[in-house]
């Protein structure tokens, strides 16, 4: 008999580990929404969002991480080529953050990428008009 092999359990489809919204509050404002965590494996599903939100985006993205589980190195990249590309349309990309895990990332970025932040939605959204 075969020695059997140990199996590694499945992971979640990335659209059941991360939760991507898109709205318009106000015509000033479009924000982005995510809850859950943002790895290597859901990145393009919140990069798809985001980038593709671009196009049709008021002058302030806000980019809410506050309900973020785990943020790596490739949420960031997608956080980088974002304001990158809003910054050559005259938008404004500012993060929500809270979570330990974004806090820490943004952090060590530090001269890599500096961004616009808020610790909650409400600050966020205050210079928007």
């Amino acid at each position: 008999m075969a020695p059997s092999r140990a199996t590694l359990p499945s992971r979640p489809e990335p659209e059941a580990r991360l939760s991507v919204s898109v709205t318009a509050p106000s015509e000033q404002v479009t924000l982005c929404a995510l809850a859950g965590e943002v790895d290597f494996y859901t990145a393009d599903q919140f990069k798809n969002q985001l980038i593709g939100s671009l196009n049709t985006a008021a002058p302030l993205v806000v980019v809410d991480l506050s309900q973020v589980t785990f943020f790596g190195v490739a949420g960031l990249h997608v956080l980088i080529e974002a304001q990158a590309w809003a910054g050559h349309t005259g938008r404004r990309i500012r993060l929500v953050t809270g979570p330990r895990c974004v806090d820490r990332l943004l952090q060590v970025a530090g001269d890599v990428a500096t961004f616009d932040t808020a610790a909650n939605l409400a600050d966020a959204l205050l210079g928007a008009a």
